[in-house]
């Protein structure tokens, strides 16, 4: 496809092209009832791909911090891959539901749990280019991109840093999760950078739009007005039609990127709800649209 006007419009010859995939570690945490967890992520590749240094692009699965794991992901990681992005699919610790539906504290600590493991994640591939260098990857160019919880992770791990005020209570939560970096990578691990070049949202949402400044990573996203899991606008986010914690969704995210001129681009159909959005046949023509119009803002940066 390279070459192509639009990669996305390039169609692959039959057969498909051959996708590789290695499954790595890349760090450990104790979860919230106090099990160690080894982390893991899915890293898919291009066959035949020989390009010394390629973008990357890290996607961390939905589930309200409760469900969900790294192979609901594959089939954006494998189609991201099969146009020339090293891409990689997350787990991260999640709520234990031995312990039933958490509340808004608790839904917050896995929110912050989930950060910190992305932001290990992220920094195993630099570690990797600067040593192994097994994927080849350009450690400029790591794009972090999710569904729903995962969308909530990837934004806070993108513009929650160190400088932004939080309330106490949130403060407490984050310290206790070992500060703003999180502890998932050991000591040689947390030596590299967690920065990010672009986010991609898809359903996601932010705690406090104030944590984003213009001269962060720009912002892609998809959301449907009508979602009640994840909020468009400003309201709380329900797990089983239970409230859980206030946010702030892309409709607020994106009128305040304008209005601070951050680089953006979103598409927010009225109607697809919370998941019917990725998969109904009615929805088709607007997932084409972003699909085309989100890979060309992100090969632009």
């Amino acid at each position: 496809a390279e070459g192509c006007e639009n990669p996305l419009t390039y169609v692959f010859p039959f057969p498909s092209p051959e996708i590789e995939m290695t499954n790595v570690v890349y760090g450990e945490n104790k979860t919230v009832d106090g099990v160690n967890r080894v982390l893991t992520m899915d890293v898919y590749e291009l066959k035949g791909d020989m390009r010394e240094k390629r973008p990357v692009i890290i996607w961390v699965h939905g589930g309200a911090f409760i469900f969900g794991n790294r192979n609901d992901m594959r089939s954006f990681a494998e189609t991201y891959a099969s146009i020339g992005y090293v891409t990689a699919s997350i787990d991260y610790r999640l709520f234990p539901l031995s312990q039933g539906i958490p509340d808004s504290l608790e839904a917050f600590d896995a929110a912050i749990k989930a950060v910190g493991d992305l932001k290990a994640a992220i920094r195993h591939l630099r570690k990797d280019a600067a040593t192994d260098n097994r994927f080849r990857i350009d450690p400029n160019h790591i794009i972090i991109g999710g569904i729903s919880a995962g969308a909530i992770t990837a934004i806070h791990a993108a513009y929650l840093d160190e400088d932004d005020t939080a309330a106490p209570y949130l403060q407490e939560i984050i310290d206790d999760n070992g500060g703003i970096e999180g502890s998932s990578g050991d000591a040689e691990n947390l030596q590299y950078s967690s920065d990010v070049e672009a986010v991609i949202n898809l359903s996601g949402a932010i705690y406090r739009t104030e944590w984003i400044n213009s001269d962060e990573p720009p912002l892609t996203s998809f959301h449907a007005q009508d979602d009640d899991v994840v909020p468009y606008f400003d309201d709380f986010a329900r797990v089983a039609g239970i409230e859980i914690m206030p946010l702030k969704g892309t409709g607020i995210i994106h009128e305040y990127a304008d209005r601070i001129g951050l680089e953006n681009y979103f598409l927010g159909p009225e109607m697809g709800g919370h998941s019917a959005l990725y998969s109904a046949p009615e929805y088709e023509e607007e997932r084409i649209e972003f699909t085309l119009n989100a890979n060309n803002f992100i090969r632009e940066i």
